[in-house]
This record gives C-alpha cells, structure tokens and sequence, in this order.
C-alpha cells in the first residue's frame, strides 16, 4: 500500500469535521506558498529595478558632462557617488582606467563590457575589490575630447538579497501561525454547523414508534443542514401519517373479523348446549356463512396490503372493455330482478383482464346495494384526454356531496348502511380504487342521470406506462 492511499485511508476514518480543517490546512497552504513566491519574484524585480535606476541614471550624469566638456569635469560628480554607494570607473579606448571613484583607486576594469558610443551594456558582476559582491553594473559608450571612453558605474545588489531572505524569513516564521489559526478557525466553524446535525441526530434517536409527532430542530441558517432538518421532519410526517392508517386499518380489521368470530362461536355454545343434530346443522350453516365472509374480507385486506407494498401483481394484455361490461350485465339480470341497463361500445384497452373484472364487480355489488329498480353500466370514450370512462349507475339515495371524498376509503360505510345485513366492510370501493390507480386511471363518484350515484373509473385509452413495482 502506498503514502498516498495510507493518507486517504486515514482521512476517510476521520469525521468531516477532521476532513474538512485538513482541507482547509492544504488549500491555505498551497495559496500561501504560491503567494510567497509571486510576492518574492514581484519584490525582487522592483528592487533590482531601483538598482538599475540608480547606476544607469548616474551614469547617464557622468555621460552627459564627459560628453558636454570633457572627462576632468565629471571628477566631482564621480567622487561624490561614493556616498551612495555607486562605484564609478572611466575607462579609456586602451583599457586604461582613467578615473575611479576612490574605493576603486588602482583597481582594475570592474567590467568587460566595451559598448560603442552611444550604447549601453547592463550585466551583474562579483566585484573583486568589493569582497566579491554582486554588483549591477551598467557600462555606457561616450565620445569625449580625448576619444571614446566607457562610463561604468556599478551598484550593489547585497541589500536586494537582504531585504529578500528578510521578507522569505517572516513568510516562512509567520506561516505556521497562520495556518494554525485557519485550523482552529475551521475546526470552530464546521464543529458549530455538525452542532445542529447532533442535535437532530439525538432527536432521531430518542423518536420511537409511539413518538412520531415530535420533530427534530430547524436551523435558521438555510442550508444542507436545515434542508436536511426539514425532510426529515418530513419523513417523519409521512411516517406518522402512515402509522396512523396502518393502526387504524389492523383496528378496522380485527373490529370486521369480531363480529363473524363472535357468531361462530355463540353459534358452536349454542350447538353444544343443544346438543341434538339439528343444532348442529344450524351452527354448520351459520359458521359455513361466516367463514364465507372472512374469507372474502382476508382477501381483500390482502390485496389492500399488495396495494400499499407495491406488489399488487398486473397483468398487461389487451383487454376488451365491452366483453367484460356484457358479462357482469348478464350476471346482474341472473341473480337479481333489477332492470340492467347497458351502452357498451366495442373497446380495447391494456389491462389486466381479471383485475379490472374485480373492479366492476365491487361497483355492480354496491349500486344493486342499493338501487330501487335499475343499474346502468357504460362505457364512454374520450378522445381528448384519451381515456376511457367505465361507469356504473343506479337509482339509489345516492352518495351526499360532502361524503364523496371519503366513501372511497378503507372501512368507510355511510351512516344509513353499516348494519351487517347491509353487506360488505367498506373496502370494495378502496380496492377499485387501487386497481385504478395500477391502471394509470382514477375513481370518480358523482350524481348519475338516474338519479342516485354514478362510479366511474377513468382508464387511459392508450397503453400506459408506469415505474411503478405494481405493474409487473
């Protein structure tokens, strides 16, 4: 393994809080380094630009009078650069020196450089007579009296190397302060903002089942943390929403599976107590109905269940709407002396046969429920929607405005029709409602033209698509 994936190895162990001050270490770092070196290039270049300055502007003074009268009359100005340091020479066409500032008396040419009249040579020299020290010198090509003779004048560049290791010396004592203080500051900073996610984490972790009306705490900042804090309020809404159906459904259920138990067993008491065969024959057909109807309610609660798990399997065939309408139709006018009304136009629609056949069942066993004399069943297509309406009508009291939203719900009876005789634990119209919903189509329920109430299950006319687990 190499250093680069022990390091990341162990970053990854560390919190975000870890991560986060190491990044900021690393970033501030980089941007001191990069800015110490543009800072110590600019720097230098100004300083060795002002040393420049000064050589060439001196001997651009000597130039001028060597060249206005003659060298004698530069002597004054070559012997008073000495107190700023310059070191002047004149240098005649043999190499000669023929005048020096006074630290250079005797000396040698400090420089090679011979530029014709009227050029300058600028280059850095170790002057031996100045201990070796870099010099910028600066070498002028003038025609005076005598001839042509080159002005050098040369200026030292040892405080540009002070002034530079003085300013690299603070940056590289002052640097690990700062990044301390970046550290610590980021340390600080992002500790306060995971403050909020452990407070919500301590919330979450004192929320049991029985707790699902608390909330955890909103941040004021609106950030990831406060986005975060929000959904999860949200979730735990859905969650209390959910729990709340889930309790009241199993309390629905056992309530509708109380009453048939309860029969069979006054039924099983009463045969016992009897004793002779024709109680027992009796308790065999009241227990035979019973069990009929749990039966009939633990399928439904069932396909409730395969429902609200998204696993409530459909088949995807076409499917002719008007073959079904037809069929349900003739069972009606079978089993019951209502007068059966039908407009079915021949339609096709993708669907599960078996699934839909259900659907309109529980509608023809609500409306001959409570029909007076007649239940219509139709189909009407809309080509502007495309959709496909099946509904079915009866002459009936009807459903009042104010209960229609609700009707359509689990172990929801309107208060006239809750008796047992009655029929049914009102799950028939949740259940269409759920196979519309598999379909991509809903429930409607309205006044009908027959003047009770019309159920109609809007269905798409079209192959429908759906990401939906439900659809298999």
């Amino acid at each position: 393994m190499d250093a680069n994936t022990g390091a990341n190895r162990w970053l990854a162990r560390r919190g975000v809080r870890w991560r986060s001050t190491v990044a900021a270490v690393i970033v501030v770092g980089l941007a001191l380094i990069a800015g110490a070196a543009v800072l110590l290039l600019v720097l230098h270049h100004s300083l060795v630009s002002g040393v420049n300055d000064t050589a060439s502007q001196r001997a651009a003074d000597i130039s001028a009078q060597i060249s206005a009268d003659d060298i004698a009359a530069a002597r004054p100005t070559v012997d008073a650069s000495a107190g700023d340091g310059t070191l002047v020479q004149v240098i005649s066409g043999t190499d000669t020196v023929v005048m020096s500032s006074p630290s250079l008396d005797g000396e040698p040419p400090i420089s090679a450089a011979r530029p014709e009249p009227g050029q300058t040579v600028v280059q850095d020299v170790n002057v031996e007579a100045a201990d070796s020290e870099s010099y910028r010198v600066v070498s002028v090509g003038v025609n005076s009296a005598a001839g042509p003779v080159v002005v050098v004048t040369a200026q030292s560049l040892s405080d540009v190397s002070t002034t530079l290791r003085t300013v690299a010396t603070l940056l590289a004592l002052g640097s690990p302060f700062l990044l301390a203080m970046v550290a610590i500051a980021t340390w600080v900073a992002v500790g306060r903002s995971l403050s909020a996610v452990n407070t919500i984490r301590r919330r979450v972790e004192t929320i049991e089942s029985t707790d699902l009306h608390l909330r955890v705490p909103v941040p004021a900042a609106d950030d990831a943390v406060g986005q975060l804090a929000v959904t999860m309020n949200a979730m735990l809404a859905r969650l209390e929403r959910s729990s709340e159906v889930q309790r009241q459904f199993v309390a629905d259920a056992s309530h509708e599976l109380r009453s048939p138990l309860a029969s069979v067993r006054a039924s099983l008491d009463v045969a016992e107590r009897e004793g002779h065969p024709e109680a027992w024959a009796r308790s065999t057909e009241v227990i035979s109905d019973e069990v009929e109807r749990m039966t009939v309610l633990v399928a439904r609660l069932l396909t409730l269940a395969k429902a609200d798990e998204g696993a409530l399997t459909m088949q995807r065939v076409d499917v002719d709407l008007d073959d079904l309408v037809l069929s349900e139709a003739r069972r009606l006018e079978s089993q019951t002396g209502l007068e059966i009304r039908t407009d079915a136009p021949p339609t096709r629609i993708v669907g599960d046969p078996d699934r839909l056949a259900e659907a309109l069942r529980n509608l023809t066993d609500n409306a001959t429920r409570f029909a007076q004399s007649m239940v219509e069943l139709r189909i009407d297509a809309d080509s502007q929607e495309e959709t496909v309406i099946l509904s079915v009508s009866d002459d009936g009291a009807g459903v009042p405005p104010e209960d229609r939203d609700r009707v359509s719900k689990r172990f929801v009876r309107l208060d006239d029709h809750r008796g047992r005789t009655d029929g049914g634990a009102g799950l028939g119209l949740a259940i269409v409602t759920e196979i519309a919903r598999a379909h991509g189509g809903t429930l409607t329920i309205g006044q009908s033209s027959l003047g009770g109430a019309q159920f109609a299950i809007s269905l798409p006319s079209t192959p429908y698509t759906t990401q939906s687990p439900e659809i298999r």
